[in-house]
């Protein structure tokens, strides 16, 4: 049986039991031709649509500069698109979920880059990131927050989601704690 066919929730389990960057780009090599077909379709995957109308509230701006983190084949910067947004760039660690958003040209500038690294990104660059579908089992963790709080500039928005089953056990819960204790965002 080949990853073509594959149910859209058989992907989603492989998803879930990546244990290592290299299965993650194995992963999203093989997802990159069907992976909108599968969330859309197979899945009714919402959340794109749902967080750029949700982004549109706190940028009234159509030029600002926008960040979507995880960016995979393009469908927040679709969604963004259709917003009238016209300054978004997208960032993915996966070079062909990249390629997968190149062809549907909707961002300004493709970035490939690890979410539980630094990034090669200057501090207060972006006037907004949103990040769907990243925060998840074996993917990124909330240290990579720290990093997208820097490039965003002083009260900006992030607006993010971020998988209910790793919520606690991956320690969200307690990485929102201390950043609003910290007075380093304000959770609306």
């Amino acid at each position: 049986m080949g990853v073509r066919d594959l149910s859209s929730t058989e992907m989603l389990d492989r998803a879930y039991a990546v244990t290592s960057s290299k299965d993650i780009q194995n992963l999203y090599r093989d997802w990159s031709n069907t992976y909108d077909q599968h969330l859309q379709d197979g899945l009714g995957y919402r959340a794109p649509a749902v967080l750029a109308a949700m982004l549109a509230r706190y940028i009234a701006d159509q030029k600002s500069k926008i960040l979507d983190v995880g960016c995979g084949t393009g469908l927040v910067g679709i969604q963004l698109e259709e917003l009238g947004y016209v300054n978004v760039d997208g960032l993915d660690f996966s070079q062909d979920m990249l390629e997968a958003a190149r062809e549907k040209h909707v961002y300004q500038n493709l970035i490939a880059a690890d979410l539980n690294a630094i990034l090669k990104l200057s501090d207060e660059s972006y006037d907004a990131v949103i990040c769907c579908g990243t925060f998840t089992i074996g993917h990124v963790g909330p240290g990579a927050l720290n990093e997208l709080l820097r490039i965003l500039k002083s009260g900006a928005p992030l607006v993010c989601t971020i998988n209910a089953e790793v919520w606690i056990q991956c320690g969200f819960d307690q990485w929102l704690d201390i950043a609003e204790s910290e007075q380093r965002l304000v959770l609306i």
